[in-house]
């Protein structure tokens, strides 16, 4: 016996780990037992072992195999204990986080049942968490109207079926008043159940602050188009105006052109005067043969023709064209010079055109005679005023740079430097509102900006004030 027990480690080496791996693998004592007596079976006993010496052997050889396993189910154990404790951790980390959340989380079925809501979820409705799951649907929570689509939409998910991951719907709180909702979900597998995992955003103020938004932009559409409408009328009004302040100024150099006819007709009137007295007296004296008769009709002719032609231009010189065509400024300026010269004659007023006389410029030249019409009626009028000797007002023409220049130059001592911003103003004047009505350098300003697309200026010189016109 003492000998079988002294080669008792050679034969308990014997064990296979193979016996010892499928008692281990057994999970639990009782299970581990017949796998602990075929791995004691595969052992071999010595050649010189008696019966009681075997069976010594063989319970040994089974505490071993038992003490063994049931280590190894130990660490087994308490491995799966750490692996279920990080597991519920981790549960409860995540349930945390979702409870927390500030977004609305369910789980629902194809039925919309509810089998989960978070805290968020319950108090967006007005409910406890206590009332919803398990015990509502999605009827309570969604309004009737938009109900349907958001089942289908639930179920097409779950189907697998193509389906909007991301829309909004109507919800109803528990009291009633209707909450805006943007409705996210997907598909989940919980117990072997197919549910749709899915959160609830409240936009209600976002909707809101979209409605106030569009009402601000219609009322600013509205007040644009009002805006609009009353600068149209302000528009419509302003040109009125002008086309009025236009016909105005018109009337006044009608008036003014009138005057100069007058001027103009007085010489001629007072030769054919001569010429009739003449063919009076020499029919009286005998004198009058039929070559003199001739001569004197002629003059006569020639001076009423003078007179005809000075009608003619007088009614085409306020003409309006129908559209621009290019002229001669010089042509322009001897034409309005010829009709404004006899105001001037009377004062010893004198009238010098000089510079280039090849200008031509594509615009209007009716509104141009008159713009240049009102200009030189006030630098006669600057005459008239404050005197001196040796009036005179010079008329320039160049080209500067591509552009036609006009220059209109007195010497009657300049404009004063407090009113020479205004001088182009509506209805200023210096010399009281019986004399003139203030817009004739106005309407000059107007026609030479506006209708032709210039600038005009004024400075004052050594001896007097100067106009510029750049076209």
């Amino acid at each position: 016996m003492d000998a079988g027990l002294g080669r008792w480690p050679r034969c308990a080496g014997a064990l296979t780990a193979g016996g010892l791996l499928a008692a281990a693998a057994a999970g639990s004592a009782a299970a581990a037992e017949p796998a602990l007596l075929d791995a004691a079976r595969g052992v071999p006993l010595p050649p010189d072992c008696g019966a009681f010496q075997g069976a010594v052997w063989m319970l040994l050889a089974l505490l071993a195999l038992q003490s063994t396993a049931v280590g190894f189910l130990c660490w087994r154990l308490r491995r799966r204990r750490q692996a279920e404790e990080q597991l519920r951790a981790g549960e409860e980390r995540f349930r945390l986080l979702v409870e927390s959340s500030q977004v609305a989380s369910y789980l629902i079925d194809r039925d919309g049942a509810i089998h989960y809501a978070n805290r968020a979820l319950c108090a967006m409705f007005g409910y406890q968490q206590q009332d919803v799951v398990g015990k509502l649907g999605l009827s309570s929570l969604i309004a009737p109207d938009d109900l349907q689509r958001v089942l289908e939409n639930s179920r097409q998910r779950l189907d697998g079926l193509p389906a909007p991951s991301r829309y909004e719907a109507g919800g109803v709180h528990r009291n009633g008043e209707p909450i805006d909702l943007e409705i996210t979900g997907s598909s989940a597998s919980l117990g072997g159940s197919a549910l749709l995992a899915g959160s609830l955003l409240d936009v209600s103020r976002l909707k809101r602050a979209e409605s106030l938004l569009s009402q601000e932009r219609a009322q600013r559409e509205e007040m644009t188009r009002n805006l609009e409408e009353r600068i149209r009328e302000e528009v419509d009004r302003s040109r009125e105006k002008d086309r009025l302040m236009l016909q105005q100024s018109r009337f006044a150099a009608m008036g003014e052109m009138i005057g100069n006819i007058a001027h103009q007709w007085r010489q001629p009137l007072n030769k054919l005067g001569i010429v009739l007295q003449r063919l009076q007296m020499e029919q009286e004296n005998g004198e009058l043969t039929e070559t003199l008769m001739e001569q004197r009709v002629g003059d006569g002719m020639g001076l009423l023709l003078g007179l005809s032609r000075t009608i003619d231009d007088f009614r085409n010189f306020f003409r309006p064209e129908a559209a621009p065509e290019p002229f001669s400024l010089a042509g322009a300026v001897v034409k309005t010079v010829r009709f404004f010269e006899a105001s001037c004659a009377d004062y010893h007023i004198r009238i010098v055109i000089e510079g280039d006389s090849s200008l031509i410029y594509n615009g209007h030249v009716v509104e141009f005679r008159q713009a240049l019409l009102n200009i030189l009626n006030n630098a006669r009028d600057a005459h008239l005023e404050r005197g001196g000797a040796d009036p005179s007002i010079t008329v320039g023409l160049r080209d500067e740079e591509h552009r036609c220049v006009l220059t209109v130059r007195d010497n009657a001592g300049g404009v004063d430097p407090a009113i020479i911003d205004k001088i182009f103003d509506p209805y200023f004047t210096t010399r009281g509102m019986g004399n003139r009505t203030g817009i004739g350098l106005y309407m000059a300003k107007t026609i030479i900006d506006q209708q032709m697309q210039g600038r005009i200026m004024v400075r004052n010189m050594l001896d007097g004030a100067e106009f510029r016109i750049v076209l």
